[in-house]
């Protein structure tokens, strides 16, 4: 009994373990968890940063429009200054000098120079503008052809019962610009405004199709204008009929009068030497091109113009007798009418540009100077400025 031997039979070295199964099983879930963290993570990480960046670019935007709104009245104060010091607007003076793009620092470093005090004391903001630059230019609106003149010479009615000479500011005050022409509506003057612009697009070499169909379509829209202001119901069927035949908005800046026929070509020529502002402005002799001297004088010859012009940059002209000299030396003599013509101006154009990193804000605006006064009719920036990049003499 004792003696029977008992074989154990050798286990199964291949044979699965029990608890096998669920150690991998385990390991997978660990996996996909940490996945499942890990694009947790990384989506709430992206929105972190995608939220950082967009408060980072309104907040330098914010700055930059801050930036150049400091710009704007640092230009209020000098063409401010320059009514005191001076009655004629020329391209010699202060206002003229176009801002090249400059680091904002140079200005702080400047003003701390001249208030004594030391680069130490405005590290922090030296180290923010040394990232800041801003650019600019003012510009004589009234250096350019008006085609807001043109639409008031359609229709003497309208010139009449709508005063050409003033216009309502956002702070409700009304100005007059001093000087200006007030006989705008009559017809012969009507025909000196058309001939102007017909020998600019003559000298431009402009189609002069486009000329007549801007022409007509103010004429529209004068016209229109003028029904309403005798109608006392503004829906009468009348100026319902008028309103369809009409197909033109009145334009608010110089590039809608694309929708009056100009195309965009002529538009980027005109640009330097015609504009568009709700003001009946004359020509300023002293920072006119040669192309508008030329436009404004009926009978001159366009290399006189440039004479003049050339003439003009040695000594600008201080009075009109002084310009009647000159203009006396040309090859014929040449008839004018002193209400279209003047040497000062109360109206500008300021661009300013401002660079902060990665954000990049131009500005245009509109200024009316009265006397010691200077307001911002309007401002525009962004997808307003298309043709800001076509350069101004």
């Amino acid at each position: 009994m004792f003696g029977k031997a008992i074989h154990l039979k050798p286990r199964d070295k291949t044979s699965p373990s029990p608890g096998l199964p669920q150690s991998g099983m385990a390991l997978i879930a660990a996996m996909v968890t940490v996945l499942v963290v890990t694009l947790l993570a990384s989506s709430a990480l992206w929105v972190q940063s995608n939220r950082f960046e967009v408060e980072s670019s309104l907040r330098q935007r914010n700055q930059a429009l801050w930036l150049l709104s400091g710009a704007l009245d640092w230009s209020r104060v000098i063409l401010r200054e320059d009514a005191r010091s001076s009655s004629t607007d020329t391209l010699v003076e202060p206002w003229a000098v176009p801002l090249q793009e400059a680091k904002l620092s140079s200005f702080i470093r400047a003003q701390n120079n001249a208030s004594g005090q030391t680069a130490s004391d405005n590290t922090q903001d030296e180290t923010l503008t040394e990232q800041v630059f801003l650019s600019g230019q003012i510009t004589d609106v009234q250096s350019k052809l008006n085609f807001y003149n043109l639409f008031l010479a359609s229709n003497a009615s309208a010139t009449n019962s709508n005063p050409a000479n003033t216009t309502a500011l956002n702070s409700g005050s009304t100005l007059t610009l001093s000087n200006a022409n007030t006989s705008t509506g009559t017809t012969s003057n009507a025909q000196g405004v058309l001939m102007s612009f017909t020998r600019l697009f003559q000298v431009l070499q402009l189609p002069m199709n486009e000329l007549e169909a801007v022409n007509a379509q103010l004429k529209a829209i004068s016209q229109f204008a003028s029904a309403n202001r005798k109608s006392d119901n503004p829906l009468s069927s009348s100026n319902a009929s008028g309103m369809n035949s009409s197909s033109a908005l009145m334009p608010q800046r110089f590039e809608q009068l694309s929708w009056l026929g100009l195309s965009e070509s002529s538009i980027r020529l005109l640009l330097p030497h015609a504009t568009w502002v709700p003001f009946s402005s004359a020509v300023n002799l002293n920072t006119a091109s040669a192309e508008v001297v030329y436009a404004q004088l009926a009978g001159l010859d366009f290399a006189d113009a440039q004479r003049l012009v050339k003439a003009r940059e040695n000594k600008p002209w201080q009075t009109m007798e002084q310009f009647k000299q000159a203009l006396s030396s040309q090859s014929k003599p040449i008839s004018i009418n002193e209400g279209t013509l003047q040497l000062s101006s109360p109206l500008f154009e300021v661009r300013g540009q401002l660079r902060m990193g990665q954000t990049t804000i131009t500005e245009k605006s509109l200024l009316l100077r009265d006397n010691s006064s200077v307001q911002i009719v309007w401002r525009d920036r962004g997808a307003a400025l298309r043709f800001l990049d076509v350069k101004t003499p």
